[in-house]
């Protein structure tokens, strides 16, 4: 990942750094080979009917920042025993994921585990896998779900640093743990044990997570605090023993600086080594060797928004005090797009226009448009709460989003941080070199690891041919070269149907054939869970009764769902539709006649030559794609037109041929049948190239003739196959446009709008249309994406009208 953070070495009270301590190359180490990422996932609905699809929008990220480092994600969905229900693979390109999977029509109502996670995540700390409850409704249950607002909270105290030092003022963070709904206010007051009769400070809950104050502890004397909350509940926790003697930690977050003050009441110390990291990234590193009673700063000019760990060693390594904090919470990095509203109308399946702004190089978003009655806020978590703060913290926080909104409480969001410990990795375990095992290595995208025998040994150093079936579209055929193992490796393909690949040994007669076997394994494949899953919240099942009414939300979403079906039957029966789809259709065939399957992508764009007329005259090809694709320029290097896809130079393909692209210089328009744009991840078996530019020559329907001969020699040879990803269904769309269409009796649809990957033209406003449904009279507009460049979200959030 390219770092924008700086590495601030400094000199406090201000001695020379004569090596890097070990610390550094621990840190190091894991920011390299073992670096943690974390992921936000966007659902369409907040619940969900049995049978219905989900869908969602999912991000990976690390070290505050969007990942570089996965290109697999997986995501799983278990019932409250812990049994798998379902489970699906879909690739992750730059950082981003869509997908969908179909809730199976037999289950039970209850809630349902949702877990995710890539590969390195597997090899690390459960506790950073993604896991959310999700409720399925299910009418034909025998037992249905019912909210359970019952409240129930504990709370701990923690002082500033983990230090309580007689004689040192000191914050100490009150923590709520709650269960169920939070108090709506709670506050409290501290006693010293042997006079309870005096509050020696008081407090107020900051929100229904922390609450702060200050206190001088005294040598021997024993603190409690008293918490209420506006229910009357009482209850007392006791703060830590006062330490005679020992080091404290200060911090302040300020918008320019981050400051911070040591001290020390105990045991001389020859020096201290002061180590700031954000994420697994060192950005400060200090030798103290003589503490004064001022703040030390910390410029926060080249840093980002993002958890803070600031750790104090002594000179043995060994951690004396630390303390998170949060980087700049007065002044948040956040792009938003500028909206220009065209046409908002809340009537009744009314059309709204809305057009988006590009912003500087962010080259697409997600786009959605909620029915604000589903939902009423975003405020529980967002984009900005999981990046910046869940992504760290892994305790329960009520409501994270809060923290990043503009009446955010800097206060509160730093007494959470005072109230928490860093978890990612251990001090004293990384220094001493213990690491986590790499068993499951982030291979790119679909890699399989194979291994060749012949006589029932290893089939060293031999070239063993392949045949991709590739169904109606032809076969393709490679080789590969085993090592002194009869090992072979490939990786980096794109493909969503299972590929049958038929082999044998190269030169091997009808004996050696029957003795010559392949075994391949996925280098990237599911890991089950071992943690166990959280405790529900927020429902309970009971018995339904015969007379049982629904909640309104699974009201509309069952009306919905039957709306949906009434759309879907009119629209088979509008001939300007089946055009449409037919047209579709004889694109889709001609891609699947031209392309091989290693040629195929998620994210391709097709542009058909053969059923559609391009007006393409006369002119480079190349030149003519220029402003055709998202994403897609064309330089000129040496006079010859030359494909860029996102600042990166594109592989040219001729009939899946690598080619340079001043051959296509003479290539007529009218000998083209397609021509194919793949912006993401590798294209062929070679798994090279990051996208590309494929044209593809009119032809016959016979198979090329330079494999022909070769092919039909690999007859009733022994076969394997090589799955690839789950396919994500699109997402329907309703269009009022249309007079047949307009007739249904009604529409539900919580979501009015979705668009995972709407790509941005740089020059161009985007434009979003979507209907109303008969119901909306507000629509919640969110507009997510990221800036890797700049370390910067793009977020925007708005109720409209």
């Amino acid at each position: 990942m390219k770092r924008i953070i700086t590495f601030c070495f400094v000199l406090a009270s201000f001695s020379h750094i004569h090596s890097q301590q070990s610390a550094d190359k621990a840190l190091q180490y894991i920011n390299e080979n073992l670096s943690q990422e974390n992921i936000y996932i966007l659902t369409d609905k907040d619940l969900y009917l049995s049978g219905e699809t989900l869908w969602f929008n999912a991000m990976v990220f690390r070290n505050f920042s969007i990942s570089d480092f996965s290109t697999n994600f997986f995501i799983e969905l278990y019932d409250k025993s812990k049994k798998q229900i379902l489970r699906k693979r879909f690739p992750i390109f730059n950082g981003v994921v869509q997908g969908s999977f179909q809730i199976p029509e037999s289950l039970s109502e209850d809630v349902y585990f949702v877990r995710a996670y890539t590969p390195m995540m597997s090899n690390l700390k459960e506790d950073f896998q993604y896991i959310k409850q999700i409720p399925i409704y299910n009418p034909s249950s025998p037992k249905k779900l019912v909210t359970d607002k019952s409240s129930s909270w504990s709370a701990t105290v923690h002082p500033e640093g983990n230090s309580f030092i007689a004689g040192n003022q000191t914050k100490i963070a009150v923590r709520l743990h709650n269960t169920g709904t939070p108090p709506s206010q709670w506050d409290g007051y501290v006693i010293e044990k042997d006079h309870p009769e005096k509050k020696i400070t008081t407090f107020k809950g900051l929100d229904e997570n922390v609450g702060i104050f200050s206190l001088i502890p005294e040598k021997d004397k024993i603190y409690e605090a008293i918490i209420t909350d506006n229910n009357g509940l009482q209850k007392s926790v006791a703060l830590p023993k006062v330490l005679e003697k020992g080091v404290s930690l200060q911090v302040i977050s300020e918008k320019e600086n981050i400051k911070y003050k040591i001290k020390n009441t105990g045991e001389s110390i020859p020096y201290y080594t002061v180590i700031a990291n954000i994420g697994d990234q060192l950005v400060y590193k200090a030798k103290v060797n003589q503490l004064k009673d001022a703040f030390q700063a910390i410029p926060t000019n080249q840093l980002i928004n993002g958890v803070l760990q600031l750790t104090v060693f002594d000179d043995k390594e060994n951690v004396l005090v630390s303390r998170m904090c949060f980087v700049m919470p007065q002044h948040l990095n956040i792009a938003a797009p500028e909206i220009k509203p065209e046409i908002v109308s809340a009537e009744k399946r009314a059309l709204n226009s809305l057009e988006i702004k590009p912003l500087k190089d962010i080259i697409n978003y997600s786009v959605i448009v909620f029915d604000s009655e589903f939902k009423k806020s975003l405020q529980d978590e967002n984009l900005l709460s999981s990046l910046w703060l869940t992504g760290v913290i892994k305790s329960k926080i009520d409501r994270p989003a809060q923290y990043f909104t503009e009446k955010r409480n800097t206060e509160a969001l730093d007494a959470l941080l005072i109230s928490e410990q860093w978890k990612s990795f251990d001090w004293k375990e990384i220094i001493a070199g213990n690491y986590p095992s790499i068993i499951n290595n982030p291979s790119k995208y679909i890699s399989y690891k194979g291994r060749v025998t012949l006589n029932a040994k290893p089939a060293s150093q031999q070239n063993l041919l392949m045949l991709i079936d590739g169904g109606k579209s032809g076969s393709e055929f490679f080789q590969v070269e085993t090592d002194s193992n009869g090992e072979f490796f490939f990786d980096n393909m794109l493909f969503e149907k299972p590929i049958k690949i038929t082999y044998q040994l190269n030169g091997a007669n009808a004996a050696l054939k029957s003795r010559t076997n392949v075994y391949v394994n996925p280098t990237n494949t599911f890991i089950p869970l071992k943690k166990e899953l959280p405790a529900i919240e927020g429902y309970q099942l009971v018995d339904r009764a015969s007379d049982s009414s629904q909640p309104a939300e699974i009201s509309k979403i069952i009306a919905a769902q039957k709306a949906k079906k009434e759309y879907d039957e009119k629209i088979i029966t509008i001939e300007e539709v089946k055009l449409k789809a037919k047209k579709k259709n004889l694109t889709a065939e001609l891609n699947n006649k031209l392309s091989s399957p290693l040629y195929r992508s998620m994210s391709e764009t097709v542009f058909d030559f053969v059923n559609e007329n391009q007006s393409a005259s006369s002119q480079n090809i190349l030149q003519w794609l220029q402003g055709r694709a998202a994403g897609l320029t064309i330089s000129y290097e040496n006079g010859i037109p030359t494909p860029y896809i996102r600042q990166a130079k594109a592989n040219v393909y001729l009939d899946e041929m690598l080619t340079d692209a001043s051959t296509l210089t003479g290539l007529s328009s009218d000998n083209i049948a397609m021509v194919k744009i793949i912006k993401d991840g590798a294209i062929g078996m070679s798994g090279g190239g990051s996208g590309g530019v494929l044209i593809y020559t009119k032809r016959g329907d016979t198979k090329p003739v330079t494999k022909a001969n070769t092919l039909s020699e690999m007859v009733n040879l022994n076969f394997f196959v090589m799955e690839g990803y789950n396919q994500s269904e699109e997402y329907p769309d309703s269009d009022y446009g249309n007079s047949e269409l307009s007739k249904i009796s009604s529409d539900y649809r919580p979501v009015l709008y979705w668009n995972p990957n709407m790509e941005i033209d740089s020059d161009t406003p985007a434009k979003v249309d979507f209907y109303n449904n008969d119901t909306a009279k507000k629509f919640r507009f969110l507009i997510m994406g990221f800036d890797a460049e700049k370390y910067t979200p793009v977020y925007y959030e708005k109720l409209l009208p």
